[in-house]
């Protein structure tokens, strides 16, 4: 498979300057792609182009697994930046209408993945998105497989992840808001466990320097694990240069060198944290993540550890909120750096995530 797709990035790069229209994007990318992952078009049990449809708004393709329909595919133009919400409405209404758990929505490069069970607006219901100029997350690659829909993996992690997140939000409430019974329930404990008891407002002021974390490693959904450390048990295998193809991608190794510094700069002491997916940057003082970089080939997406929630209007603008989708890094929210004069804006936020208690 790999092989596959390292021919298909090839060609990728060859139809981005012809702007090719839907049609030869489908033909050319789409199809292609679907196939290397195990998915028969011309098995009319197993891929519909154009399903049956009573309003007329009919998915490029329907994908079914033993009868079922598990995926809808909405195909565009090679260089369609599938930022239409209308579209999308559309398309999730008619998968909530027919029952069909997924949604993907493509252009041939990039592939939104959307879980219509999810809770909030159509938006909210993006599960990850895989680009595949970039590096890819094998892991979340392999779920969309036809054997994995045949063992219902995505089913499963999407649902894992929705549970999970909402079992994060929920801690996060009694950190920061404990209930006197909470706080009984954790004297109990503590007297159990060390003899004696703290007060009220000890416990309360120690319970906000807590910080809670999704560690999900998507290679298995029953994997998945709220914690409240930050744990990586491959760390010391990894270099700085590894996450930039070797050192080779050397645009975007000069803005993570860039990025440390102009952070030093603003007083941030921190340790870097090499991974598979990504570098973690955690405080000196406490060893908490404060932002994951994840290297591309033409920058940098970064993770920051902060909600969305408390960033000016302004600085909501130039990020993403990435907290109920399956990403890497731990970080709810995502900026992308491309270049230079992107990191001004970049550092300033990820100033609010180090100084965040």
């Amino acid at each position: 498979m790999e092989e596959k797709l390292k021919k298909l990035v090839e060609k990728i790069e060859k139809l981005k300057t012809k702007d090719i229209n839907e049609a030869a994007t489908k033909e050319y990318l789409i199809k292609p792609f679907f196939e290397i992952l195990g998915w028969d078009f011309s098995n009319p049990d197993e891929v519909v182009p154009e399903d049956t449809d009573a309003s007329g708004k009919r998915p490029d393709y329907s994908f079914y697994v033993k009868g079922k329909r598990k995926i809808l595919i909405e195909a565009k133009s090679i260089n369609n930046l599938l930022n239409d919400v209308k579209m999308l409405n559309e398309k999730m209404g008619y998968c909530l209408n027919a029952q069909v758990p997924f949604l993907i929505i493509t252009n041939g490069i990039l592939y939104n993945v959307y879980y219509s069970d999810l809770k909030g607006s159509s938006q909210d219901k993006l599960l990850f998105d895989i680009q595949l100029d970039e590096k890819i997350d094998e892991e979340l690659l392999n779920k969309l497989k036809k054997e994995s829909f045949e063992k219902d993996d995505l089913l499963k992690y999407a649902q894992n992840t929705f549970i999970l997140s909402n079992i994060k939000k929920s801690f996060e409430s009694l950190l920061q808001e404990p209930s006197k019974k909470f706080i009984t329930l954790l004297n109990d404990k503590m007297k159990e466990l060390i003899g004696y008891t703290f007060g009220d407002s000890d416990i309360k002021d120690a319970l906000q320097n807590i910080y809670i974390q999704i560690n999900q490693d998507s290679s298995s959904y029953q994997s998945n694990t709220v914690q409240m450390t930050s744990v990586d048990n491959d760390q010391n295998q990894w270099t700085i240069n590894d996450q930039f193809n070797n050192g080779k991608w050397e645009n975007a190794l000069n803005l993570y060198r860039e990025l440390t510094v102009l952070l030093k700069k603003e007083g941030m002491e921190f340790d870097e944290k090499p991974t598979k997916l990504y570098i973690g940057l955690l405080t000196k003082s406490n060893n908490k993540h404060f932002c994951q970089v994840h290297g591309q080939q033409g920058g940098l997406k970064i993770f920051i550890n902060i909600n969305i929630k408390e960033l000016t209007e302004q600085e909501k603008l130039n990020v993403r909120d990435v907290s109920k989708i399956g990403h890497w890094g731990t970080g709810e929210t995502e900026a992308i750096i491309n270049t230079i004069n992107d990191l001004n804006w970049c550092v300033n936020i990820i100033k609010k995530s180090y100084n965040y208690k």
